[in-house]
């Protein structure tokens, strides 16, 4: 009797030294926290991409970094740099082709839902300024660019899962609208551009 009574309190015991042990983990998302990100992926541009029924570039890749500050675990505010860089256009009769890049920086918010789950979707959205560039590459090997900096913003959804206490693994797709600077808006008649971006994401909170 006393064996089995000392077997049933090793066995009730062992969670609580396994928790001493090993710890808990602390998914979710907290107040006052940071969290940095690289993602990457394919960018597809919009039907608005042409000039005289040429392409001025077509799907490409994507690449960026964010950092975000909860305020509170569903809403926190922050910076994001982007590059998109869209493929080589349609050749024309002469042989020249397009292709165009556009980076921006912006100041985002995003809303998550179910903060204090380990798989979170989420609705990412920012506001800032975009700088393309179209660069005409010659068949004689020389180009043209036509660049300018105006407003841009983003609006998108995510989901993403927590690896461990620290690492963050997502998927997000993205709209971007580019406002067209004045030398780019008169050389290809476009008042904005804008494309799609479909990205893979790992993140670090600390």
């Amino acid at each position: 009797m006393k064996k089995l009574l000392l077997l049933v309190v090793l066995f009730a015991a062992a969670p609580v030294f396994a928790q001493d042990y090993y710890g808990l983990q602390e998914y979710g998302l907290r107040k006052n926290t940071t969290r940095g990100e690289g993602y990457g992926g394919v960018v597809l541009p919009g039907n608005n991409w042409n000039k005289n029924g040429y392409d001025l570039g077509g799907t490409g890749w994507t690449a960026g970094l964010g950092f975000t500050r909860n305020l509170v675990p569903f809403f926190g505010l922050g910076l994001d740099g982007n590059y998109a860089q869209l493929g080589d256009g349609e050749k024309d009769s002469s042989g020249n082709y397009y292709r165009t890049g556009v980076i921006t920086g912006l100041v985002t918010g995003r809303f998550s839902f179910f903060p204090s789950q380990a798989t979170r979707p989420y609705i990412p959205f920012g506001l800032g300024l975009g700088h393309t560039f179209v660069r005409q590459k010659l068949n004689d090997g020389g180009h043209v660019t036509t660049d300018g900096t105006d407003m841009a913003g983003m609006l998108g959804a995510g989901l993403e899962f927590d690896l461990d206490d620290n690492l963050i693994f997502g998927v997000e797709g993205r709209y971007y609208r580019i406002e067209t600077a004045s030398k780019v808006k008169e050389a290809f008649g476009k008042g904005h551009y804008n494309h799609y971006s479909v990205m893979l994401k790992m993140g670090c909170r600390f």
